[in-house]
């Protein structure tokens, strides 16, 4: 691993990669005036606000706040580093990175996953090795040939045996000297109790290995060879394994999913065995996890169809819904197949043969047509229950992107349920998805894109004013307690939440983009005069910097604003395009410093509000005239437009 990229290489890097072309190997997209727009990835929603600009090469989401270039997009997609990222996107457009000495933490951090990558492949060796030539393995061996399976599926994903007995790996282990404790953050061997020795995690289970996308084992899921309970149990999660982004299969399935651009998801680890044994490669499992967005989201990096193959039961059936509108937010046609009664996918496959079974998978149907029938089947001939399953099912058809895509949906749901497609396109459009709590930590969200209008300097309607109230208006719930003193009274008031004008602070830095003497004016009085909000300062100080290093300001700056809260203020400037007219930029920036000192008046009148509110909770008449005194004053600033 290399070090520290130079700046030109990543320039270059920048410049080759098409970020509409990246994104869209992610997220569908479509063009929209000078963007590309669609649903999000980082959050849920059903309206597009994720915006990808072309000409600037960048995005932003105007839902969640999220923001950045073709760098930050990969590392929040992929959960990589920056580096990770450049390396990865000038692989794919043929620019050569020079080789670097790594910084110590690099050292170190790859050294601490290369160990814990090695303590799985040394356990992976000792559980297949046991399983193909031990006599303890002999019951496995046995039970996998009465499943089905040949040696070749064995050795290809490394099945293995862990015995009966409770110290055979972690006796391995310590032979080969891995770190016991490193062993146990694993979930390989666990710690005894009352001064009890180690004991292994897996004990008289067959065992199958769990790569990532790299091929890495980094888990294990264990099965019993008979009926006892738990039937399965995975590894726990680690610095290596996060079951929510793992899919069993996905490292040996990869290159015929993109060549099909369709998967086949499976529940179980035999069901995955026995299609790929039939010759059906572009299969995963779920590793006994329901889906979840990221992996949706991984999906969608190599296909474009999922066919859903669950067991035919009530859990299975289950299964499968839960998984239907994550897939469909990722933008994936999803299908399903159904099987003969009491059937799985292994022991159908085994029955029938790779053929006939094959020829199934070409009759797959749309999901959202079984789930319609399902529904609908349950709920008989009840008006109330069929009225109900109608509205699930409109929830369900919600989750397509696409307004086309949703009203082809209501022609077969009108067909079955007796209902008007019209009736069901108008409770379509009243229809709202259920909120699910955020998976991923976003930026504190925005407002959604709009055309700003600089402020306009004796303006009656001051476009930049987020309170037009002279009055204020506060709630009471935002004022509790007692101040004992005056430092107290003074903390308490610092705790309002500030009323920042965040319109005329973003115009601002857009002035400071545009003119390098008006960059240079606001470094000059003080950029704590302007910007109390430390991303609006870091940025504004990033801004300076570019022009004192004679660079244009814009995108250059995403490579050096480390914080998403930072690309995502950045992005939402950027993305919105402000045309400054050169004859007019003191003008407007005489402007912005008005507004910005306003919303600091408001600022302060807030605080006055609190003090003065506990002020007269403490009985302090003295303190409250102070207050008032300051608070009028502030008021005959605002009324006049003049600060």
């Amino acid at each position: 691993m290399a070090g520290r990229i130079p700046d030109d290489i990543i320039m270059q890097v920048r410049e080759r990669v098409d970020i509409v072309d990246l994104v869209s190997g992610y997220v569908p997209l479509k063009h929209s005036g000078a963007n590309h727009l669609g649903l999000c990835p980082f959050h849920n929603e059903k309206t597009p606000s994720f915006n990808v600009n072309s000409t600037r090469q960048i995005f932003h989401c105007f839902g969640c706040g999220v923001g950045g270039n073709v760098f930050s997009f990969l590392m929040r997609m992929d959960g990589i580093a920056f580096p990770q990222a450049v390396r990865r996107l000038a692989e794919q457009v043929g620019i050569d990175i020079p080789k670097d000495e790594p910084s110590a933490f690099e050292v170190q951090r790859r050294q601490e996953m290369e160990r814990l990558n090695k303590i799985y492949e040394v356990a992976t060796d000792f559980y297949h090795q046991l399983l193909l030539d031990d006599p303890r393995a002999a019951q496995a061996r046995g039970y996998i040939r009465r499943r089905g399976f040949d040696s070749e599926a064995v050795r290809r994903f490394r099945l293995g045996y862990a015995p009966d007995g409770w110290d055979a790996l972690a006796n391995h282990l310590k032979q080969q000297g891995v770190d016991a404790d490193q062993a146990k953050e694993l979930g390989l061997i666990r710690s005894g109790k009352e001064g009890r020795p180690d004991y292994d995690m897996f004990r008289q289970r067959l065992l199958f290995p769990i790569d990532d996308m790299f091929g890495h084992v980094v888990a294990f899921g264990g099965r019993v060879l008979d009926d006892s309970l738990p039937k399965y149990i995975n590894s726990p999660e680690s610095a290596l394994y996060h079951k929510s982004r793992i899919l069993y299969g996905l490292f040996q399935a990869k290159n015929e999913m993109r060549r099909q651009r369709k998967v086949v998801v499976v529940e179980g680890y035999f069901d995955h065995l026995a299609l790929v044994q039939a010759g059906i490669e572009n299969v995963v499992a779920t590793c006994g996890t329901a889906l979840t967005t990221d992996h949706g989201r991984v999906l969608k990096r190599y296909v474009e169809q999922v066919v859903l193959l669950f067991d035919q039961d009530k859990a299975g059936q289950k299964a499968c819904f839960r998984g239907m509108p994550i897939l469909l937010q990722a933008g994936l046609q999803v299908l399903t197949l159904e099987l003969p009664e009491g059937d799985d996918p292994d022991t159908c496959v085994n029955r029938e043969g790779a053929e006939q079974f094959n020829q199934r998978l070409d009759k797959a149907r749309s999901a959202i047509d079984y789930f319609i029938e399902v529904k609908l089947n349950e709920a008989g001939d009840n008006a109330e229950q069929r009225a109900k399953a109608v509205n699930e099912i409109l929830i369900m058809i919600r989750h397509v992107p696409g307004e086309i895509e949703q009203d082809l949906h209501l022609t077969p749901l009108a067909a079955a349920s007796g209902v008007q497609t019209e009736l069901l396109r108008r409770q379509l459009e009243r229809t709202e998805i259920p909120k699910e709590p955020v998976r991923r930590v976003a930026p504190t969200a925005v407002a959604p894109p709009q055309q700003e209008q600089p402020p306009a300097h004796g303006d009656d309607d001051y476009t930049f004013v987020a309170d037009n109230s002279d009055s204020g208006g506060y709630a009471d719930n935002d004022y509790h307690g007692n101040f004992g003193n005056q430092n107290q009274v003074a903390a308490k008031a610092r705790a309002v939440k500030p009323v920042t004008d965040s319109k005329a602070h973003r115009w601002l830095l857009s002035v400071m983009l545009a003119d390098e003497t008006v960059s240079s004016t606001v470094v000059e009085k003080g950029l704590k005069t302007f910007f109390d909000d430390a991303v609006y300062r870091y940025l504004a100080e990033q801004i300076a910097q570019a022009w004192q290093q004679k660079k244009q300001p814009g995108e250059w700056l995403l490579d050096h604003c480390e914080q998403p809260e930072q690309q995502a203020l950045l992005t939402q400037i950027l993305i919105q395009g402000k045309e400054l007219p050169n004859e007019n930029i003191e003008e407007i920036f005489g402007d912005c410093q008005l507004a910005v000192a306003r919303s600091q008046l408001k600022q302060r009148r807030a605080e006055l509000h609190a003090l003065m509110r506990e002020a007269e909770h403490s009985g302090d008449l003295d303190r409250q005239t102070v207050c008032l005194q300051e608070l009028t004053q502030i008021n005959r600033q605002l009324k006049s437009r003049i600060v």
